[in-house]
């Protein structure tokens, strides 16, 4: 009897002592979410069905706030050029406005001279623009880039990073050369070219709702690499196209942390453990 009361306390502090871990570890990250698709372009009207999967993105990394009114809830920050529109492009921004129906109250727009200077403390994300659909150029890129120290530690402090589809070369491609893209992460998540049909994975569709519907707009990247990150959707040589995951930043990498959600089902399991073996005893 003695036995199993110590065998029981000593469970219970190595729970609580991991669990305690972990929900540090979860205070201090951000969500990330990657797309080689590009619903910024795709969810305007007329233009196909990126809707639920821009929706799907800015939710991730803001916590649920991207379209929140209230005042005392930060923005978050939307990368963009500001360069006149070429052909075969829309301006990314204004899927925020329609369908999304945000405003400035909602989030801020900066262009890569913007975005050298801002402080990105005042956001609860920053959200980037395509370079194939919208109108993201070398220029956000190079200031993105200049500041990918920052974007670590802005991870880190619990903000979130969405991104849109960077591709070279593809068609009009405003993003310079390949070696720039998504070249501001803190881990290597190459761009290659994606092919469809493309398939939700059971952590999309779990996750954050889609189905193979919500991706088949045209799209123009996969990722050769994942970064430590969970794949939420595949094309149809099996390579990831959209990534998302709740991480820290060290070590040169994306560590995943558990969700909050994850984090109480261990917490209920663990008591539920500890009150079948007390009335055992």
């Amino acid at each position: 009897m003695k036995f199993a009361n110590v065998f029981r306390r000593t469970l219970s502090a190595v729970g609580v002592a991991a669990i305690a871990a972990m929900w540090s570890g979860s205070a201090n990250s951000g969500p990330i979410f990657l797309t080689g698709h590009d619903p910024d372009f795709h969810a305007q009207p007329g233009a196909g069905n990126g809707e639920t999967l821009l929706r799907a993105g800015l939710s991730f990394v803001t916590g649920g706030t991207y379209n929140d009114s209230n005042l005392a809830t930060k923005k978050f920050l939307w990368v963009e050029s500001t360069i006149g529109v070429p052909g075969g492009h829309l301006r990314g921004e204004n899927a925020l406005i329609n369908p999304l129906g945000l405003n400035n109250t909602q989030y801020d727009r900066v262009d890569g001279a913007g975005f050298a200077t801002v402080n990105l403390a005042n956001y609860s994300a920053i959200a980037i623009a395509s370079t194939f659909g919208g109108t993201l150029t070398l220029a956000e890129l190079t200031a993105l880039i200049a500041r990918k120290t920052d974007i670590a530690n802005f991870i880190n402090a619990g903000g979130g990073l969405f991104a849109s589809a960077e591709c070279f070369p593809c068609g009009a491609n405003l993003a310079g050369s390949a070696a720039n893209l998504f070249a501001f992460l803190p881990v290597t998540v190459t761009s290659i070219g994606a092919s469809g049909p493309f398939s939700v994975t059971s952590y999309g569709s779990t996750t954050f709702g889609l189905t193979n519907g919500d991706l088949n707009d045209p799209t123009h990247n996969s990722f050769g690499l994942v970064g430590g990150l969970n794949v939420v959707d595949t094309d149809s040589f099996g390579n990831a196209t959209t990534l998302a995951g709740n991480v820290i930043v060290r070590d040169g990498g994306f560590t995943g942390v558990p969700e909050p959600a994850s984090l109480a089902l261990l917490v209920l399991g663990l008591a539920g453990l500890g009150f079948s073996r007390r009335n055992k005893a």
